[in-house]
């Protein structure tokens, strides 16, 4: 009796160590170890932003970029707004990999300056599609490379996105390394169309 304990001890601990129990909530085993860094210069109309939190893996809570709090002071109540990651969608949070795109992103992002170029210029900033930058890197085109993030043809043609997506499904990066991966927007549709409508 005293073996076998000894035995399933030992069998635990190896396990452990060799990495069986790693696929944990946190999906931090699907942030790729090589991180693949996306060098681009930031346009120079980009505006320097601080993100506050990322609310999941396709968006951020930031601060109004300071240009438009001085052009537009009286409509501006809020010192935040939702930004939308442009180019990219990543898996909803409770899809699998939907928690490893939020840890990369607040790895990314927090506690360190961030350059945003927005695709339309609207007034009121509930929510706008952007391109976010750190440095000299796109953060959108990082997340496709890293297997974080699937890509909707409907609305991105960006050639370079496409490669970089393509090769991440290759290397078998982040989501690529897992079987029967369903794209976020399907996986949304199947959700309301599964969940019981409230009354």
């Amino acid at each position: 009796m005293d073996w076998f304990l000894l035995i399933l001890v030992v069998f635990l601990i190896v396990a452990r160590l060799l990495g069986f129990y790693k696929k944990n909530d946190s999906e931090s085993y699907l942030i790729n170890k090589s991180w693949v860094q996306c060098h681009e210069t930031p346009p120079k109309h980009a505006f320097n932003i601080k993100v506050f939190n990322v609310i999941g893996g396709n968006s951020v809570l930031a601060e109004i970029p300071k240009e438009f709090l001085e052009e537009k002071t009286e409509s501006m109540k809020k010192p935040c707004f939702e930004l939308r990651l442009n180019h990219v969608e990543t898996p909803e949070y409770t899809q699998r990999g939907g928690r490893a795109a939020v840890l990369a992103l607040e790895r990314l992002l927090i506690k360190t300056e961030v350059k945003v170029v927005f695709q339309h210029y609207t007034d009121h900033f509930e929510e706008s599609l952007a391109t976010l930058y750190v440095d000299d890197r796109n953060v959108c085109l990082e997340l496709a490379a890293n297997g974080l993030a699937w890509i909707n043809k409907k609305y991105n043609q960006e050639p370079v996105y496409w490669k970089a997506l393509q090769k991440a499904q290759v290397k078998g990066f982040g989501i690529w390394s897992l079987n029967r991966n369903v794209p976020p927007w399907k996986y949304r549709k199947y959700r309301r169309l599964t969940e019981p409508r409230r009354r």
